[in-house]
């Protein structure tokens, strides 16, 4: 059939045009800043509190990869770095965070549905996260069973595992003594946008992320475009830096060690409380420090 006259190929044919006008677009201003931008390079951050968002990956992938990590200080100046999935735990604190006071926010569940016949946990209900934790780890064609599976197992070693890694609930632990939550950055772009975002795997989702995150007040430590990996954990860290402040909501149920099928049931999630205004909701371009 001939497609000389077809209109859809000609709207298809508009469309890849416009989108690589954009993403041309946004790649001349990533240059031009990288070029003006004088003495780059990671910023080591400040010392005492600080704040690690984990953005996890699906561990039993055939091609798994490693996991994106952000680390915020209190001035939120922001360095990145990966961890290697180990489902004890090991090296999940960067290095740069030993031996400071730090709150761990993880992007992914900590343990199951309270009950046999729940297909979701209360606090995935209230924030409508996409992954929905059923009471048993039978996850077998379900949406997201890796990330699932690796994120549960890896919480319940950390609060098994001593007395570093206190969850928020847990036993009682209190909002003042918790160095451990659960976050959820994919409701929170919405919350923190007056419009809704480009793919976060696009170009110019990625650079509206990173103007969001700058508006925040993230410093990032060098010129390059984050990766949407490490926007989503750069995300994550701040909301623990406003759970750490007392601005933040807490969702869902407080969580419960089940010994006998070794795992948390429940949990909350996490998120922060935060108002559009309109000086935060005008455009700003990201400028790293």
């Amino acid at each position: 059939m001939s497609i000389k006259n077809n209109p859809r190929v000609y709207a298809a044919a508009g469309a890849t045009i416009i989108a690589a006008a954009v993403a041309t677009r946004y790649v001349a201003k990533w240059r031009k800043r990288r070029y003006m931008r004088r003495g780059s390079g990671t910023r080591e951050v400040g010392g005492g509190q600080v704040f690690i968002g984990l953005d996890l990956t699906d561990p039993y992938a055939i091609n798994s990869r490693p996991c994106d990590y952000a680390v915020l200080d209190t001035d939120l100046k922001c360095s990145f770095g990966i961890w290697n999935y180990q489902e004890d735990g090991t090296s999940i604190i960067p290095e740069m965070a030993l031996g400071r006071s730090f709150i761990l926010a993880i992007d992914g569940p900590q343990g199951l549905a309270g009950e046999p016949e729940a297909t979701v946990r209360n606090s995935e209900a209230l924030v409508n996260a996409p992954g929905r934790t059923p009471y048993d780890l039978k996850l077998e064609g379900k949406p997201y069973q890796g990330l699932i599976k690796g994120s549960i197992n890896l919480f319940y070693k950390l609060v098994t595992s001593g007395s570093r890694f206190r969850l928020l609930g847990l036993d009682g632990i209190p909002l003042s003594d918790t160095t451990l939550i659960e976050v959820y950055p994919g409701g929170v772009w919405k919350l923190i946008s007056s419009e809704s975002l480009p793919s976060k795997r696009t170009l110019s989702g990625r650079y509206l992320r990173a103007e969001l995150l700058t508006q925040l007040g993230i410093k990032f430590p060098t010129s390059d475009l984050p990766t949407d990996d490490q926007l989503d954990a750069a995300l994550a860290a701040w909301i623990a830096h406003k759970f750490w402040l007392g601005e933040s909501s807490i969702e869902g149920m407080a969580p419960e060690l089940d010994e006998k099928a070794l795992t948390i049931r429940e949990g909350y999630i996490v998120m922060p409380k935060y108002t559009l205004s309109s000086e935060n909701s005008e455009s700003e371009e990201f400028s790293p420090v």
